[in-house]
């Protein structure tokens, strides 16, 4: 009954402390707020003023590409190929698994999707014979490579980087 009586007092306090009139900082304003990111459009809005990939003649073709390096080791590698057709991905709909599934990409010499792709974590870490819900939607982590100017300059430089330069 007591640790009740010293809850609803601490309770009062606070709601008579937060509906306080008499603060000084307790006004009101009408004034509106324009929020825009660094493509200078309303967040609300789409797409707009983003950098658009446009090839100079024909897209990467699949298998035919080299790969960007990695920033850092354990970075999910890019996709050095066009999507164009291929997203978004959605349930039942993976274009990416018809080369990438180990005995496929093995058959075509290009990269499988990795054994941790096929763990679900929500099982405790249970191996399964399909790739991992989580794991489905490929374009979550893996973004198509391009050589693009960027809006903000990247400086990332990855630690083994940064120990070969001392």
């Amino acid at each position: 009954m007591k640790k009740l009586l010293i809850s609803s007092a601490a309770i009062a306090l606070l709601f008579a402390g937060c509906n306080n009139p008499t603060q000084a900082n307790n006004t009101v304003t009408n004034k509106t707020v324009k929020v825009t990111g660094i493509r200078q459009a309303g967040l609300e809005k789409d797409s707009q003023n983003l950098a658009k990939i446009e090839y100079t003649s024909q897209a990467p073709v699949p298998g035919k590409v080299k790969p960007f390096k990695k920033s850092f080791v354990t970075a999910p590698p890019m996709i050095p190929h066009s999507v164009k057709g291929m997203v978004p991905i959605k349930i039942g709909k993976n274009q990416c698994l018809g080369c990438h599934t180990p005995q496929t990409a093995k058959a075509m010499h290009i990269t499988a999707i990795p054994a941790d792709h096929f763990v679900d974590n929500f099982e405790g870490d249970k191996k399964i014979h399909r790739i991992a819900g989580s794991r489905y939607n490929c374009t979550q982590c893996h973004a198509p490579q391009a050589k693009l100017d960027p809006v903000i300059e990247n400086r990332f430089e990855s630690i083994q980087n940064a120990k070969l330069a001392k």
